[in-house]
C-alpha cells in the first residue's frame, strides 16, 4: 500500500490593483513551503529576475504569518496548559499524603508484627527442640 501526502492547495486570488503575478507568486511560494516541497525554483527565478528583495519580503510575511498562527494557538492552549499544571500539583500534593499514610501505616503494622514474629519464633524454636523428644514417645 501506497500512503499519498494530502497537500493544501492554494488558488490565486485576484487584487484591487491587478498586481496578481505578485500575489500568485507569494500563494505558491505558500503552498510550496507548507508541503515541504524544493524551494528552488523560487530562489532561482528571483535571483535569474534581479528581484531577490521580493523573495525576501514573501518569506518574511509568511514567517509572519506563522508567528501569528503559533501565537494564537499558544493563546488558545495557555488555560488549558495551567490547569493541567494545577491538575498535576494538586495530584502531588495527594501523592505525598498517601505517601506519608503508607509510612504511618507500616510503622503501625511493623510495631505489631514484631511482637508476633518473636512468639513465632519462640514456638518454632520450642517445637524443633521437643520434635526428638515427641519421635521417642511414639516410638515407645
Amino acid at each position: 500500500m501506497s500512503s499519498t501526502k494530502m497537500r493544501r492547495k492554494v488558488l490565486p486570488a485576484a487584487t484591487e490593483n491587478g498586481d496578481t503575478g505578485d500575489k500568485q507568486d507569494q500563494l505558491l511560494l505558500s503552498a510550496t513551503i507548507c508541503n515541504g516541497e524544493d524551494l528552488g525554483p523560487f530562489i532561482r527565478k528571483a535571483f535569474v529576475s534581479g528581484k531577490p528583495e521580493i523573495l525576501l519580503r514573501h518569506l518574511e510575511q509568511f514567517r509572519r504569518y506563522k508567528e501569528s498562527e503559533i501565537e494564537d494557538v499558544c493563546r488558545a492552549h495557555y488555560q488549558d496548559f495551567i490547569m493541567a499544571v494545577d491538575d498535576l500539583r494538586s495530584l502531588l500534593s495527594d501523592v505525598d499524603t498517601l505517601k506519608s499514610s503508607l509510612y504511618d501505616s507500616n510503622a503501625k503494622l511493623q510495631s505489631v508484627a514484631v511482637p508476633l514474629l518473636t512468639s513465632l519464633d519462640s514456638i518454632a524454636t520450642l517445637l524443633i527442640l521437643s520434635w526428638p523428644e515427641q519421635k521417642s514417645i511414639g516410638a515407645k
